[in-house]
């Protein structure tokens, strides 16, 4: 049996570490930076994973000459990615999924890609990710998947849009995907394939904005990570939950700066309080 590697002093420490609460303000790439020199190498590979979907959009950002800002964080920086995607670069070395995709986009007119076009990476990145050698993390992209779906079928239905363009349709991930190709938009249809399923559905058909389900979403995130940790004490899932929220947080930091400030301080607060740790993990001894 494989026995997990523990990082009490990390985790006892997360607070002391890397939060200020006089400067709310945190960004995933430090915290990337810190994992990389105190996880082990499986297991930052692990947390390398909640990075990708960054360098995916980066990766359209460059490829289709779109001059968008460069987003952070992310496992490939700028400069890293323009070198990969030029034509000195003879070997390309990215992920094989990034490989895949950009063998199909070859000979084709970037000007003229669409939107299924770069659903094609996502659904790469998706079938790369549910592959990991995690089962927490399987399970949160799974999770992922499905909501991205769901959202995506309530919209394709509203504004008449083809839900065949749009969802998004994974490998070995087809049963969710089905029922919403034919339209079935019921909560009773997923109760046992979504957690949560009756409260993201009421969410999808409210008529509440776009901003105000995106929070009640993301509250039922942190809940999901909460209760897919909770006999997790000092393991890589408690890391690697905890990277997903200081990354909710700092989209919200971004967009909403009152409801990031409230979940930064609701993250300090669990993090002080959820655990009593071993005296000699103690940093303040």
């Amino acid at each position: 049996m494989l026995i997990k590697k523990e990082y009490y002093c990390l985790i006892a420490g997360l607070p002391d570490l890397f939060f200020d609460e006089n400067k709310p303000t945190v960004t995933g790439s430090d915290f990337r930076e810190e994992l990389q020199h105190q996880l082990s190498q499986p297991d930052f590979k692990l947390v390398e994973y909640l990075f990708l979907p960054f360098d995916n959009r980066n990766l359209l950002n460059v490829f289709f000459g779109q001059n968008k800002p460069f987003f952070y964080p992310g496992n490939i920086t700028k400069h890293e990615l323009e070198f990969q995607l030029s034509s000195e670069n003879e070997e390309i070395e990215l992920p094989e999924y990034m490989k895949t995709f950009l063998c199909w986009m070859k000979g084709m007119d970037k000007k003229q890609a669409d939107l299924e076009d770069k659903n094609i990476l996502t659904t790469l990145f998706f079938e790369h990710a549910l592959k990991c050698p995690n089962s927490f993390l399987q399970n949160w992209f799974r999770f992922e998947l499905n909501l991205k779906n769901i959202f995506t079928a309530f919209n394709c239905k509203k504004y008449n849009y083809e839900p065949e363009i749009h969802l998004l349709e994974v490998e070995g991930e087809c049963v969710v995907y089905s029922l919403l190709i034919e339209n079935k938009l019921k909560a009773d249809y997923f109760e046992e394939l979504l957690p949560y399923h009756e409260e993201l559905f009421k969410i999808a058909e409210s008529n509440r904005v776009w901003i105000e389900k995106e929070k009640e979403v993301d509250k039922i995130k942190w809940e999901y990570l909460d209760e897919n940790t909770f006999f997790h004490f000092f393991t890589i899932e408690k890391v690697l939950a905890f990277t997903i929220k200081l990354l909710l947080i700092e989209r919200w930091m971004k967009m909403d700066k009152e409801t990031g400030k409230m979940l930064l301080h609701k993250l300090i607060d669990e993090l002080k309080t959820n655990y009593e740790f071993p005296l000699e993990f103690s940093l303040t001894k």
